[in-house]
């Protein structure tokens, strides 16, 4: 009976023994997370510490970048009066040949020397507003005159050069001439090369003199 009574106290002390550890076992088995009051809560990634020397230049602001750069375009060359008034060219033109240096050649065609030729008055050219002219060049064809229609130059005509000129249909020796403005201020008289494919090359002539 005393045996019986012995194991009986044992378990009831057993069993009291483990209620009591196993409480506080429970009672913490739940992690609870807390935050010191002191922090600051942010919802962004701290930034590195700065280097040496960045702190001096954290104050200043960047230039922005430009965006945009205003472009000017160039402006395009004035394009003097004189050179598209094309009714300054009416009137009475005096054919110069101006001075030049001629070769000269034995029978054989072997150079032997050089001579100057000065320039020389060789016929005139008159312009009237009703779209008609008269002719008469020397160096081309000496004692003739010839009379006929003009037109006015096409754009770029006259070997690509931005200008109006006044083109004389069938001139002296059939061919048309041109009556032009030039970039120097002088009036010149050009001839037509023509092509086969219908275009022409303009040779100057002559200078063109008011009287």
């Amino acid at each position: 009976m005393s045996n019986l009574r012995l194991w009986s106290v044992i378990l009831l002390v057993l069993f009291v023994a483990a209620a009591y550890t196993t409480a506080p076992a429970w009672a913490w088995s739940e992690a609870v997370y807390t935050k010191p009051w002191t922090e600051e809560e942010t919802d962004t990634e701290e930034e590195p510490p700065a280097l040496p020397g960045e702190e001096a230049n954290a104050s200043e602001s960047p230039e922005p970048p430009k965006i945009k750069e205003k472009l000017e375009e160039a402006p395009a060359a004035e394009i003097d009066d004189f050179l598209l008034d094309f009714e300054g060219l009416y009137g009475t033109w005096y054919i110069w040949t101006p001075s030049t240096v001629v070769n000269i050649s034995a029978p054989g065609g072997e150079y032997i020397g050089h001579k100057h030729v000065e320039g020389a008055d060789q016929g005139f050219v008159a312009i009237y507003p009703d779209g008609s002219y008269t002719m008469s060049h020397a160096a081309w064809a000496k004692d003739e005159t010839v009379s006929g229609t003009w037109r006015l130059s096409y754009p770029r005509e006259i070997n690509g050069e931005v200008l109006q000129a006044i083109v004389l249909l069938d001139g002296i020796t059939a061919v048309d001439w041109a009556v032009a403005p030039s970039p120097s201020g002088k009036v010149r008289l050009l001839w037509a090369m023509g092509w086969a494919d219908g275009s022409a090359t303009w040779i100057f002539d002559s200078e063109l003199i008011k009287p």
